[in-house]
C-alpha cells in the first residue's frame, strides 16, 4: 500500500493539501499511528501514516511547525493525515507551509470520516497485501527449489528470483564484490550496493551456515510485493546453491592435491601412476578435459567464486583446487550436449567479460592423459605472465622441455649454469636474472635494458660476461635456445620440489 492508495479510496474522502510529487506519493505505508503530542517520534517507525486531530498543536510560530515536521521527516513518516473539525476547523496554514517545504504529503480527514475508519482501512489493506506477498514468496521459493532439484545452476535460480521481483539482483560477498548478478549483463556500482531504504531496494542476508558471508542486493524492483518479504524464502535456496557450487567443485581435495604434486615430477611419476591419480578425482580419463589456471589471493577471492560459478554454468563435472597461489580447475561434460570446443570458447568469452583484469589461462580441451599433464603444467607456468584471461597455445615449449628432460639433460643444465650461479653468489650480482630477462624479451637489448632499468652499455657488459661463463654465443639462435632449455629444466625442478618458480635466481 502506498500514500496514493489512500487518496484513491473514495470511502475515506481524503484531500491532499501539498504539491507532493508522484514519487513521494508512491512511498510504502507500513502502519497507521494516532498521536496528538508535539513530539510523537518516539512512538513512530518508518513509513507510518501519522493520524492527528492537532489537539495538542495550538501553534502560532511558523518555526515551531517547521520543527514539528522536521522531526517527522527524521523518522521517515510516509504522510500526515490531519483530522479537521475537532480541534481545528481547517488545517493550520503553518503546517501546510512546513509540510510543503519539507515534502511530506499532508492529507485532510474530513469530520464526517472517523479516525477508526481510516485505521481499519489501512489495516485491512496491509493484511491482504502481506498475505498475498507471503503466498507469492513461498511460491517463488518452491519454483527456485524445483529449479535447483532439476540440476539448474545458480544463474537460472537467480534469474527466476529477479523476474519475480521485476528488478535487478546481485550476490555480494563480505568484501563488497559482486560474484553473481541478474540480469547477467547488468552493471553494479559501489553506490548500487549500499543499503538504501525505499521502494524497490533492499538487502537480504544469505543463510550460508558457514564462515562465508553473502548478501542478496535488490535494486529497481517494481513488484507490488515488498522485496524483503518476497525474496526471503528464495534467499535460502540461493544460499544452498552457493554452498553446492563450493562443495561440488572442492571435493576430492586430497586427490587433486596429489595430482598437482605429480604433474611436474616427470622423472619420478610415470604416466600410468598419473592416470590412476586422475581417475581417483572422479573425472573420466576418456573425456576431453578443460584446464583453467588463475592467480588466487586475497585481492581476488571473489573472482574464485565467479570462476566456480562460470564453470558450473557450462559444465557438468567441475573440480577446483588452490595450490601455491594458483587456482586450478578441471571441467568435463559441457551442459546441454554442447560441443566441448564451443563450450571452451564460450567460457573464455564469459571470463573476459566478467573478469577482465584477472590473470587466467584456459588450456584445452585435452583429449589424452599425457596431453592433460602437459596442459596443467603449461597453464600453471603461463598464468604468472598474463594480465587478462587468455587461451593457451596448443603447444608450450616449457612444458615440453620439462616433460622430456632426461637425467643427463638435467645434469648438463646444472653444469652449464653453475658458473653463473657461482659468480652471482661471489659478486652479489644477478647475471642469471639478466639472462632470464634477455631470453624472455626475445633477445632484444632495448626491451631487456628497459625491463632491468639499466643502460644498454651495462647490459652489453653483462651479456659479454655471461658468454664467457657459459661458453656459448648469446647472439646465435643455438646459444639462446641452449640457455633457454637449461633455464626451463631448472624451473621444472623448482616446480617439482614444490617451490614457486617466479625467478630461478632464488636457487643461489
Amino acid at each position: 500500500m502506498i500514500v496514493a492508495d489512500l487518496l484513491a479510496a473514495d470511502a475515506l474522502q481524503l484531500r491532499l493539501h501539498t504539491p507532493s510529487s508522484v514519487e513521494r506519493l508512491a512511498w510504502d505505508i507500513s502502519w497507521c499511528a494516532p498521536a496528538e503530542t508535539i513530539d510523537p517520534t518516539p512512538f513512530l517507525s518508518a513509513n507510518v501514516v501519522l493520524l492527528t486531530n492537532g489537539i495538542g498543536l495550538n501553534i502560532e510560530d511558523q518555526r515551531t511547525w517547521t520543527a514539528y515536521v522536521e522531526r517527522l521527516v527524521h523518522v521517515r513518516v510516509a504522510a500526515i493525515a490531519f483530522g479537521t473539525g475537532t480541534a481545528h476547523r481547517l488545517i493550520p496554514p503553518g503546517l501546510v507551509r512546513a509540510a510543503t517545504a519539507l515534502d511530506v504529503p499532508l492529507l485532510e480527514i474530513p469530520q464526517s470520516v472517523p479516525f477508526l475508519q481510516v485505521h481499519r482501512h489501512v489495516t485491512n489493506v496491509l493484511e491482504v497485501e502481506r498475505f498475498t506477498a507471503v503466498n507469492r514468496s513461498w511460491e517463488l521459493a518452491q519454483e527456485c527449489a524445483q529449479l535447483a532439484a532439476s540440476g539448474s545452476h545458480l544463474q537460472v535460480v537467480l534469474d527466476a528470483a529477479a523476474q519475480a521481483a521485476e528488478g535487478h539482483l546481485a550476490i555480494v560477498d563480505a568484501a563488497g564484490s559482486v560474484i553473481a548478478r541478474s540480469p547477467s549483463a547488468s552493471v553494479w556500482t559501489a553506490a548500487d550496493l549500499t543499503d538504501v531504504p525505499g521502494a524497490g531496494h533492499g538487502s537480504i542476508p544469505l543463510p550460508m551456515g558457514s564462515g562465508d558471508s553473502f548478501q542478496l542486493i535488490v535494486r529497481d524492483a517494481t513488484s507490488d510485493h515488498p522485496v524483503a518479504t518476497l525474496l526471503a524464502p528464495a534467499a535460502s535456496i540461493i544460499a544452498v546453491q552457493l554452498q553446492t557450487a563450493l562443495h561440488t567443485t572442492t571435493h576430492k581435495e586430497r586427490e587433486l592435491e596429489t595430482l598437482l604434486d605429480q604433474v611436474p615430477d616427470w622423472a619420478g611419476v610415470a604416466l600410468e601412476e598419473f592416470t590412476s591419480t586422475f581417475r581417483s578425482t572422479g573425472l573420466d580419463v576418456h573425456e576431453p578435459t578443460l584446464v583453467l589456471a588463475a592467480t588466487a589471493g586475497r585481492r581476488n577471492l571473489s573472482n574464485a567464486w565467479r570462476i566456480r560459478l562460470l564453470l558450473q554454468s557450462a559444465f557438468n563435472d567441475v573440480r577446483v583446487q588452490v595450490r601455491a597461489g594458483i587456482l586450478y580447475a578441471f571441467a568435463q561434460g559441457p551442459l546441454d550436449g554442447a560441443d566441448v570446443e564451443d563450450a571452451a570458447t564460450a567460457l573464455l568469452t564469459a571470463c573476459t567479460r566478467e573478469l577482465p583484469g584477472q590473470p587466467l589461462v584456459l588450456k584445452g580441451p585435452c583429449h589424452t592423459i599425457d596431453e592433460l599433464r602437459l596442459g596443467i603444467h603449461q597453464a600453471g607456468t603461463t598464468v604468472a605472465e598474463v594480465r587478462t584471461p587468455m587461451r593457451a597455445p596448443d603447444l608450450g615449449i616449457r612444458a615440453l622441455i620439462a616433460s622430456t628432460a632426461s637425467s643427463g639433460a638435467r645434469a648438463g643444465a646444472h653444469r652449464l649454469l653453475a658458473p653463473v650461479l657461482a659468480y652471482d653468489a661471489a659478486h652479489a650480482v644477478d647475471l642469471l636474472g639478466t639472462l632470464e630477462a634477455f631470453l624472455e624479451h626475445d633477445a632484444q637489448p632495448g626491451r631487456t635494458a628497459a625491463k632491468l632499468f639499466i643502460h644498454r652499455n651495462t647490459l652489453a657488459q653483462r651479456l659479454g660476461k655471461l658468454e664467457g661463463l657459459l661458453r656459448v654465443s648469446l647472439t646465435s639462435l643455438e646459444g639462446q635456445a641452449t640457455c633457454l632449455l637449461a633455464l626451463q629444466i631448472l624451473r621444472s625442478e623448482a616446480l617439482s620440489s614444490g617451490r614457486p618458480a617466479v625467478s630461478l635466481a632464488d636457487r643461489r
